[in-house]
């Protein structure tokens, strides 16, 4: 009868609702755990008391945030021996606290060097659990259009030295030299510093959305956006030129801030093709999206998620890719029977045994299939076959996929998840060696302030929060699910004033 309830503690509380964090993406808040005690005991606890039981419910799952960076340095040991070719790296203060983390698994480094377009997306997000820092990812395509998760790491900030360290250990892990390397990332002038000094001779375009939005926060003109991504993905320089003169006509403002944005970083037109399809950050942002809820997580479960993730990746997409009957992926596959169905009226004059004249109506493109190239360059670019050249090859009776890249094949992309990924096992199994056992790692100095935790990022600029309008009251912030707003007479005699409208009819 206490209000207290001195018996209802919050660690017996908490590992009665256990079972309800026991999936990641599971969320039982404070407020359900209140109405749960109601319902089942008959005791009311405080909101208070509800938060520490769900704190200490999370630690019998998880263990706390200490242990789990005083667990990081075994854990990496076991993840080397059990996946040969991976590099897990930790780098830490002069008080032994932790302040980098690198790590790549040797299953995906190998396969990104010889069956993966060399065009890498590197981005990073912030963590949500009770330590301050960020989550650095280096992300490719695969040949079916899939994300492919290279390197991954956590640093404290997007600063100048964390960047240049991430760069610095995925140099080593890639390796010195792959030709027409490209990193494609948003405008920070860390990332830009860090590339420039680490990787010299790789190219280094610019997300063409974080432009966009910029352009749209900048320039408050109702089509001035939509321009710009035609612009931006514009393959001949003609077309381009056409498109960027009506961007002047809105704002001639827009011509200075994209020239001072470099042509050579955003627009297609003024790029040789080794940028493929790959226009955005996209990939990296989908995998920042995917690990959402797991940010909150303590590290070492944050890296056996993301493992574990990869895991299943690697196991259905080699399932998937087993099941192609084709020469080329599924998406390659697609693609060209989009362009061939728009191509197959198209009239191809030979000009010698491989280069052609195709006319689409509008205008001709050159083909030649030898050098596989065509002055509408979406030949060149997608390294894929256009529809000029797939009636120039339709006229020759030319298997198309032949002028297709090695990328896109169906035995490239068997060959990218044909190395499983191992799990590490159970803590009890590990045998690990002294030295990493003994490694007594802090957690950082960056410890998150108190209050309420932060979950939800800051929007960047032109970017616009969704508001939901209800279509049963009309009235925005909430839908018609959760609509407790009266209807008003006048509605509800109007409604039924056209349902009798309609029963007359």
């Amino acid at each position: 009868m206490r209000p207290g309830h001195c018996q209802a503690k919050s660690r017996v509380i908490g590992s009665h609702v256990k079972p309800y964090y026991e999936d990641v993406k599971c969320i039982h808040k404070p407020k359900n755990i209140i109405n749960d005690v109601r319902k089942e005991f008959g005791v009311n606890i405080s909101y208070s008391k509800a938060w520490r039981s769900r704190e200490k419910a999370l630690d019998m799952i998880r263990g706390g945030a200490e242990e789990s960076f005083q667990l990081l340095p075994s854990y990496l040991d076991m993840l080397k021996l059990k996946n040969p070719g991976t590099i897990a790296e930790i780098e830490s203060d002069s008080e032994s606290r932790f302040k980098y983390l690198f790590m790549a698994i040797g299953a995906c480094l190998a396969r990104f060097r010889s069956q993966m377009r060399p065009v890498i997306a590197v981005d990073a997000c912030f963590l949500k659990g009770k330590y301050l820092g960020s989550l650095f990812v280096a992300t490719c395509k695969d040949g079916n259009n899939n994300v492919y998760l290279i390197a991954w790491g956590v640093g404290d900030s997007e600063n100048n030295a964390s960047w240049e360290w991430f760069f610095t250990k995925l140099r080593s892990a890639i390796g010195h030299e792959i030709p027409d390397l490209v990193f494609v990332s948003d405008r920070h002038k860390s990332i830009s510093k860090a590339i420039l000094t680490i990787f010299p001779n790789a190219l280094h375009v610019h997300c063409i959305y974080h432009i966009g939005q910029n352009v749209k926060a900048k320039f408050k003109h109702e089509n001035v956006n939509a321009l710009f991504y035609k612009a931006a993905k514009a393959y001949r320089e003609s077309e381009f030129h056409e498109l960027f003169n009506e961007l002047e006509r809105y704002d001639p403002a827009i011509d200075t801030y994209l020239r001072e944005a470099s042509f050579s970083r955003w627009a297609r037109a003024y790029l040789d093709g080794k940028r493929f399809d790959i226009m955005t950050t996209n990939i990296a942002e989908c995998l920042n999206a995917a690990l959402a809820d797991t940010r909150k997580l303590p590290i070492q479960c944050l890296m056996e998620y993301i493992r574990n993730m990869m895991q299943q990746w690697f196991y259905e997409r080699w399932g998937h890719a087993s099941k192609m009957g084709g020469h080329l992926t599924s998406w390659a596959e697609g693609q060209i029977a989009k362009r061939f169905a728009l191509s197959q009226y198209w009239l191809s004059e030979p000009i010698d045994m491989y280069r052609f004249n195709v006319k689409d109506g509008n205008s001709s493109g050159i083909v030649d299939l030898k050098a596989k190239t065509c002055t509408c360059r979406v030949f060149d670019f997608d390294k894929l076959p256009c529809g000029h050249a797939l009636a120039a090859a339709h006229s020759r009776n030319i298997d198309p996929y032949t002028l297709s890249s090695a990328y896109y094949q169906t035995e490239a992309l068997l060959c990218a998840y044909a190395d499983p990924i191992m799990p590490v096992g159970s803590q009890a199994d590990w045998i690990v060696p002294n030295e990493s056992a003994s490694v007594n790692l802090l957690p950082p100095a960056t410890r998150r302030p108190c209050g309420r935790r932060k979950t939800c990022r800051i929007p960047s600029a032109g970017e616009e929060k969704m508001r939901v309008k209800c279509g049963r009251c009309g009235q925005i912030g909430h839908n018609r699910q959760t609509c407790s707003n009266p209807i008003s007479l006048d509605k509800k005699n109007e409604g039924s004033s056209k349902g009798a409208r309609l029963d007359h009819v």
